[in-house]
């Protein structure tokens, strides 16, 4: 499975029943590999039979009687439980790899879920965010002391779960892209999109440098709680949306009423007859029938201009 830290993450894997299944049986794959009893290899077993009966050789002078027969049971032996190490190693990585499938194919129902509990935590962060009024550090928080020091307690709470959901949104959203996907998100992401709908020409340049860089503070937090606009992307062509609203031109921007988009439509082009010269000749196509008779000129070639040629 992909390894992960992020506790808001792991929540909403856990929300989808075919991802925790999936997850499970990964998991019970891995303990049973664990839990395994370490044996030999064929290969081994052979050895240590060999090395077994050369010691009794060289310290009692006597060939064990029974070499073929100890060995070929340590042989077997060693077969089986090479059969079914081997086998569980391939089921660990099977269950891996079918989790992580199933993770790629429900990303949109984890990335809702995130979406959610973006909006449980500015709905918690909103009132807070009110209550702070114009306060922007922890040394104002204290020097204003009462609510607004509770209020500032609150939403440092709050940022922690926020950070965990826009790290969470990103990781799932990297995960199931491809390559040339993921330049274009990180591009976006690094101009501060994948945060709000609204776009970002109207957002305060101190609020867009945080989008930008991703270090997310409480003053950023309180303003993205009145905002309303915060959002998650739920694909990557959800993200694309709106990092590329503003690329769309308006084909009736500065019209006046409809736009007349029939087409236009030209008189006839008169056709100009082609030009024949004395020099002209009809092509000889079919060389079993007489040649044709040479076109009636219809213009005059004009007189080239001199050339050294023609002097020397």
């Amino acid at each position: 499975m992909r390894a992960t830290t992020n506790g808001e993450l792991t929540k909403a894997w856990a929300t989808v029943p075919d991802v925790a299944q999936a997850q499970q049986r990964h998991e019970a794959a891995v303990k049973l590999r664990r839990d395994f009893p370490r044996g030999r290899t064929p290969a081994q077993a052979l050895a240590d039979a060999q090395e077994a009966a050369m010691a009794t050789f060289i310290g009692t002078g006597k060939w064990p009687s029974d070499f073929a027969r100890t060995t070929a049971k340590a042989h077997a032996e060693a077969l089986v439980w090479e059969a079914e190490a081997n086998a569980l190693y391939e089921l660990e990585r099977r269950t891996k790899e079918s989790a992580e499938a199933v993770r790629d194919v429900r990303s949109v129902d984890v990335l809702e879920h995130l979406g959610e509990r973006l909006k449980e935590i500015l709905d918690a962060a909103k009132g807070a965010a009110e209550t702070l009024g114009g306060v922007t550090s922890p040394g104002q928080a204290i020097d204003a002391g009462g609510d607004v020091l509770d209020a500032w307690r609150r939403l440092t709470a709050l940022l922690r779960e926020f950070r965990d959901v826009r790290d969470g949104q990103w990781e799932v959203l990297n995960a199931v892209n491809l390559d040339d996907q993921r330049a274009r998100m990180r591009r976006w992401r690094a101009e501060g999109h994948g945060e709000i709908r609204s776009g970002l020409d109207d957002v305060p340049a101190p609020i867009r440098d945080v989008m930008r860089s991703g270090a997310y503070t409480v003053e950023y937090l309180a303003w993205l709680a009145q905002s309303g606009t915060g959002y998650v992307p739920t694909s990557y062509e959800d993200l694309q949306d709106e990092a590329t609203a503003g690329d769309l031109v308006d084909a009736f921007a500065g019209a006046e009423g409809p736009v007349d988009y029939s087409p236009m439509v030209r008189p006839p082009l008169t056709p100009k007859p082609a030009e024949t010269y004395a020099h002209s000749s009809t092509p000889h196509l079919d060389h079993s029938q007489p040649a044709p008779a040479r076109p009636k000129a219809n213009a005059t070639a004009p007189d080239r201009e001199r050339t050294t040629t023609d002097y020397f």
